[in-house]
């Protein structure tokens, strides 16, 4: 199972397909992970409730409508689920891929929530060429717990710096209900970085949360030049707001988690 966190820094033809929760016909994401239960699963939880900072096994379940668990998962991406971890407050960024058993039990090795609060866990899988996130509240109790633990963010960020890169969102000016396309641009030492190797398939990742309720969208980029050391996406915002973009790239081999804040407008 990969860990891939940070603490901030089968296609269809879109006149006939409909959008399902967290995905969307040509890659443009519909809002997911809003509910426990969607497009006839449901996500059950071994245990929802964790100390800060200590590891410990996890598990969970898909079943159905009937109660039956669920076994037969097709891969997306070059997995066969993606466990997306957050902090309600937009922080504490995980990206993991479970490892499944034979009797449909999920299960995530060394799993913690690093600091006190409540946390959205987000599971997308594909079941019967369907994908679905489902969504479900895990809880990290203990000292600190409140509004001191609660981190700031600005109304919007183009920039970030991570392990020597600095990424810059170079699109401006987002609307909602309109598509867009989403470009960054990788540099070290000022320069775009000569290469991006490919993560999950892609060039990279992109995981957009809504402000307020999490609604979760979830694309991968178009095809770019993986000498440019840029990445971009093709998006889709529901409605305006501010929304919290966790960006996953590979510059040079390195995987390298950054985040952004974009204001949407109506």
């Amino acid at each position: 199972m990969e860990d891939h966190s940070t603490h901030d820094h089968g296609e269809s033809s879109p006149e006939t397909a409909d959008p399902v929760r967290g995905y969307a016909p040509n890659g443009h994401a519909a809002p997911g992970g809003l509910a426990v239960a969607a497009n006839g699963l449901r996500l059950d939880p071994a245990e929802t409730r964790f100390t800060p900072g200590t590891s410990a096994e996890w598990t969970f379940r898909i079943v159905d409508d009937d109660g039956k668990v669920v076994t037969d998962f097709e891969e997306a991406h070059g997995e066969r689920s993606h466990l997306v971890v957050v902090r309600r407050d937009l922080t504490r960024f995980q990206h993991l891929h479970p490892e499944l058993t034979s009797d449909g039990t999920w299960r995530v090795d060394d799993f913690a929530l690093s600091d006190s609060g409540v946390y959205r866990a987000f599971v997308d899988v594909v079941v019967d060429g369907r994908p679905t996130t489902l969504g479900f509240d895990l809880f990290a109790s203990g000292a600190g717990t409140g509004t001191e633990t609660v981190a700031e963010r600005p109304d919007s960020s183009r920039r970030a710096t991570a392990d020597g890169y600095d990424i810059e969102l170079l699109t401006d000016g987002v609307v909602a209900r309109e598509s867009c396309r989403l470009t960054f641009e990788v540099r070290r030492d000022g320069d775009p970085v000569s290469k991006l190797d490919e993560y999950l398939g892609a060039l990279g990742h992109l995981v957009a949360l809504r402000e307020g309720d999490l609604a979760y969208l979830h694309v991968h980029p178009e095809g770019t030049d993986p000498d440019s050391g840029q990445v971009a996406f093709q998006a889709r915002f529901p409605t305006s707001g501010r929304y919290r973009l966790f960006l996953q790239t590979r510059p040079e081999g390195e995987l390298v988690t950054t985040a952004f804040d974009v204001r949407v407008r109506q």
